[in-house]
């Protein structure tokens, strides 16, 4: 399956909210990445903060599918002009206030690729099952966080050691992928 279609999706479903829209060139495209700035008002805040957790996932789950594809011939057009996964992760990190794409690859580490859907293992092959700590000339990059949370994830007992490292962020995996697929399937 193919959700590079996707980001333009999260992009529209994210201007309401926006402080403001950088864009990006990139040759003969434009790519636009967009701010998303919060207030504190109740169900709008909860809504506000649902979307933006889902795009954090939808961000993380093109990074996968971005990297999935390297080093392989398609003859086929792309519907995205951007193949490059650390484009997406910088997007996900970048718009992640609570924390959530963190807990997230945390709990998906913690978690056995048993109980794991085809989207969450998605997610979880940009870090693999043996993810190792980001050098410190690393740090500085968007990926660098995640490595992190992957590491988390891979010496946690169980998954509630994820919830009270990343603690800002209130939602669980099934939440957050909840979120995610419900957007996926209003496409």
């Amino acid at each position: 399956m193919r959700y590079l279609h996707l980001f333009p999706l999260v992009v529209v479903i994210l201007l309401p909210f926006c402080e403001a829209i950088f864009l990006i060139g990139t040759g003969t495209t434009t790519a636009a990445a967009t701010t998303l700035t919060l207030g504190t008002g109740g169900a709008g805040a909860a809504a506000i903060l649902g979307l933006g957790a889902a795009a954090v996932v939808g961000g993380l789950a093109l990074a996968a599918l971005a990297g999935s594809r390297r080093g392989k011939r398609d003859t086929t057009p792309s519907c995205m002009p951007i193949d490059n996964p650390d484009f997406f992760l910088t997007l996900a990190a970048n718009s992640d206030q609570l924390g959530c794409g963190l807990r997230l690859i945390c709990e998906l580490e913690a978690t056995s690729d048993e109980l794991l859907s085809q989207d969450e293992a998605l997610i979880l092959s940009l870090f693999g099952r043996a993810p190792t700590p980001p050098k410190q000339s690393e740090l500085k990059a968007s990926k660098s966080g995640f490595q992190y949370a992957a590491l988390v994830g891979s010496l946690a007992k169980d998954v509630s050691e994820c919830a009270q490292v990343f603690d800002e962020c209130p939602w669980d995996r099934q939440t957050l992928m909840k979120l995610f697929t419900e957007g996926k399937n209003q496409i």
